[in-house]
């Protein structure tokens, strides 16, 4: 017979499953600043779960890099003068 997982436990294992498709709904919006917010939250919660004393691993690949296009960015000012 297993023994019961502590509340702590399932807490932990609901935050990462629930991180990992906060990743997965950010990969879908292809914005590079989403996807490394969420897969650092992720992270946290991996590491937090390590240090007290929960192994898990998630599902997601954190191995992939992400590289931001190379857009020249919006202006910040029109440049073009107001039509009188």
């Amino acid at each position: 017979m297993q023994p019961t997982p502590s509340l702590f436990e399932q807490e932990m294992r609901d935050q990462v499953a629930a991180a990992e498709a906060a990743v997965i709904d950010a990969l879908a919006t292809g914005d590079p600043i989403l996807i490394e917010a969420a897969r650092g939250h992720l992270d946290g919660l991996v590491n937090l779960a390590h240090r007290n004393g929960l192994t898990l691993k998630p599902l997601i690949n954190d191995e992939a890099v992400i590289t931001l296009a190379d857009v020249e960015p919006a202006a910040l000012v029109n440049e073009e003068p107001a039509a009188s």
